[in-house]
């Protein structure tokens, strides 16, 4: 039986379409080609992480230029029946997302489809082996496609150590199967999806990765690399061992190893191009419990309360957190109570003396008079931000992908 293969390319600038597609190239060039996994005559679904409207800069979502580069490869390969599909984050427009990192625009210029997959129509799907779900509905043009192009970005996950190909492929599911997913088992969930929609081949844009507190509130990583294999397990496998972080501590990539997906051992993987140890930088990991162990909230007595809360609500809580972290607000917080997903109880609240704030609408059949409830799945950070009595200076310049950018020294172009 073959070894998977999995090859890795440094990309001299990432800003570069010529560069970036000779890297991505280059990369495919190593496991064989295009035409190792593809025909010409292929329905292919280009499945980017674009799972906020965020500039591609901040390391949340995937460099529009990395996608270019594979469209063009495909095209000049003969395919032309190319769709860019994404479903954002619950609670968020998937298109609103791709036109905020120009995915409408290239798909315009390059004569491809772009696709908001929460839109699309579902259909049911059978798991032959799932665990959790022997059955989940997922858009039919995913179902269609012959082939999906799965291109994650190289970051961290505050639930998980590492967020990358398997985690995904999680954006192609309904919004209300999204919410299942993070009231049972996420890891296992993540696989049995993968059971039924194991992408064809794989490319981890690490042009600029995410450290920290991702998948969206990190810090950019300047990487430089393209990843690609046509063994999705693998290449998390290289990608998760390019951040310094074991495969094995990612629960979800060891029950795909444990049931059938692949491998985690990187001794039984061909690694291709660059070592591993020639792009390998530590990434720093970082939870919300970490952040409020830290200076400047130790004291402030915030707890957080998380019963199966989905990606939206996290989102939320992990922003309204993030942002008091730098602008030196925490005492906004201070003697709060947050709990959010939907199965928090009543005994959650039962002895909390704590201002309470029950985020999104899975909380609230258990509000009380002495909280403040936050509408809405998820609720609007700004909307939680007022009634938490922030002043109108503290957020009135809210806009995350120009700040966040303007933080790290980009200038808009």
């Amino acid at each position: 039986m073959k070894r998977p293969e999995v090859s890795i390319k440094k990309v001299k600038d990432i800003k570069d379409l010529d560069l970036v597609k000779n890297a991505v190239e280059k990369s495919l060039y190593a496991i064989g080609g295009l035409g190792y996994g593809l025909r010409n005559k292929d329905k292919v679904l280009i499945k980017p992480n674009v799972l906020m409207p965020m500039d591609y800069r901040t390391g949340a979502v995937t460099n529009p230029l990395v996608i270019e580069a594979v469209i063009i490869l495909l095209q000049d390969f003969g395919i032309k029946n190319i769709t860019i599909g994404e479903g954002s984050v619950v609670g968020e427009s998937s298109m609103r997302s791709m036109k905020a990192c120009g995915l409408d625009k290239l798909a315009e210029r390059t004569g491809v489809d772009i696709l908001d997959l929460k839109k699309d129509k579902f259909i049911p799907m059978s798991i032959t082996d799932g665990k959790i779900f022997r059955i989940l509905k997922i858009p039919v043009t995913v179902a269609e496609a012959d082939a999906v192009i799965n291109i994650p970005v190289l970051k961290t996950h505050d639930m998980f150590p590492v967020s990358l190909g398997l985690k995904n492929i999680k954006g192609i599911i309904h919004e209300n199967d999204k919410q299942r997913f993070h009231a049972m088992d996420l890891a296992q969930c993540i696989v049995d999806l993968n059971k039924l929609a194991l992408p064809r081949l794989t490319i981890i844009d690490g042009t600029i990765g995410m450290e920290g507190l991702g998948p969206v509130y990190g810090i950019p990583a300047d990487m430089k690399v393209i990843i690609s294999s046509y063994d999705a397990l693998a290449a998390d496998t290289v990608g998760s061992l390019a951040m310094g972080i074991k495969p094995s501590e990612t629960r979800y990539l060891k029950l795909a190893s444990e049931q059938g997906l692949g491998t985690i051992e990187i001794k039984e993987i061909d690694v291709l191009g660059e070592s591993i140890n020639d792009i390998k930088k530590d990434f720093k990991r970082v939870t919300l419990e970490d952040v409020l162990a830290e200076k400047g909230f130790k004291d402030c007595n915030i707890n957080i309360t998380d019963q199966g809360a989905c990606s939206g609500c996290r989102a939320v809580i992990t922003s309204l957190i993030s942002d008091a972290q730098k602008r030196g607000k925490a005492s906004k917080l201070k003697d709060t109570t947050f709990i959010m997903g939907q199965n928090a109880s009543e005994k959650d609240i039962s002895d909390d003396r704590n201002r309470l704030v029950f985020l999104g609408n899975c909380t609230k059949k258990i509000r009380t008079d002495r909280g403040i409830y936050m509408i809405g799945c998820p609720p609007h950070i700004l909307n939680v931000k007022k009634k938490l009595d922030y002043k109108v200076e503290d957020f009135d310049n809210f806009d995350f992908m120009k700040t966040h950018l303007q933080e790290f020294g980009f200038k808009e172009e």
